[in-house]
């Protein structure tokens, strides 16, 4: 796993607070020591203060780098790691470890599971920690990158509900979190088309009708199935289908399903906004 990737505030004031339930402060403070943390963290002489002293520092600092036994690694990762070393997984810690599942997915990681049999009974547990996808993907990346671009162009409506699919999936509201993955979308393509078409967007109110203006300018491709109109099989139109063909009912969805449409609205997004900078030149 390479160094330079880590985990958000959200992941790693989780992780802290599953590590309150390891078992000493005799062994919390041996995990600082270990790692050097002790030096920037001190032992507070109890269990619950060392640990809110660990998750202040922890959240300003994620990318601090440490030394373990497996090489160097920045401390989010570290904490996440030592979480599943040494934090049992019971009916006490489940919402928690089902959080920071939520919170380490939208950074771009999974937790890997394996079977274990005691006896006679399988049982599957938490074992480690991956990235979700390759690394030349930069998900984590690339979601950073939306929300600096969106904010530079002042695409507030469209910030709004990537903020809220986000808040949604931290929440375990996968319907919700789908449906705004596609409002999202939609508010994007519709500004970018106010952005560059002020007049003729104001006689198209719909947003079908404001994409179909990208699409007559040439800032969406017909020829490369990039937008289409009817019923053919093109991009765009197709991907609106697949971000919430069922309404926002429950049971409808998961959290890998959620994660999965997140993911391919913010690759989506990054290519329509890496367009618009190479259209403009930067802000119009």
């Amino acid at each position: 796993m390479g160094s330079k990737l880590t985990v958000g505030r959200g992941a790693i004031a989780t992780a802290c607070d599953l590590l309150g339930y390891i078992r000493t402060n005799a062994e919390l403070e041996g995990v600082l020591i270990e790692y050097g943390i002790s030096d920037y963290v001190r032992p507070s002489g109890s269990i619950a203060k060392t640990i809110l002293n660990l998750k202040e520092f922890a959240v300003k600092n994620p990318g601090h780098q440490f030394s373990t036994d497996f090489g160097i690694k920045p401390l989010g990762i570290l904490l996440a790691e030592e979480v599943i070393r040494r934090v049992e997984q019971s009916s006490k810690t489940e919402k928690l470890w089902e959080k920071l599942e939520r919170y380490l997915n939208l950074d771009g990681y999974s937790l890997l599971r394996g079977t274990t049999s005691t006896w006679g009974a399988v049982t599957l547990e938490i074992t480690g920690l991956t990235v979700a996808m390759p690394q030349f993907a930069e998900l984590p990346e690339s979601s950073n990158e939306v929300e600096i671009l969106i904010d530079r162009h002042g695409f507030h409506i469209a910030e709004r509900h990537l903020s809220s699919a986000k808040e949604n999936i931290t929440q375990g509201d996968w319907e919700a979190a789908n449906s705004q993955c596609r409002t999202f979308l939609e508010a994007l393509t519709d500004a970018i088309a106010e952005r560059l078409y002020p007049t003729e967007s104001c006689s198209r109110s719909s947003g079908l009708q404001k994409r179909q203006l990208l699409a007559d300018r040439g800032f969406l491709s017909r020829e490369k199935h990039e937008f289409g109109d009817g019923h053919g099989q093109t991009f765009l139109p197709g991907l609106a289908k697949l971000l919430h063909p069922d309404g926002a009912h429950p049971g409808i969805s998961t959290q890998h399903d959620a994660i999965f449409r997140l993911q391919l609205v913010l690759v989506t997004a990054r290519w329509l906004l890496k367009r618009l900078e190479n259209s403009t030149g930067g802000i119009t």
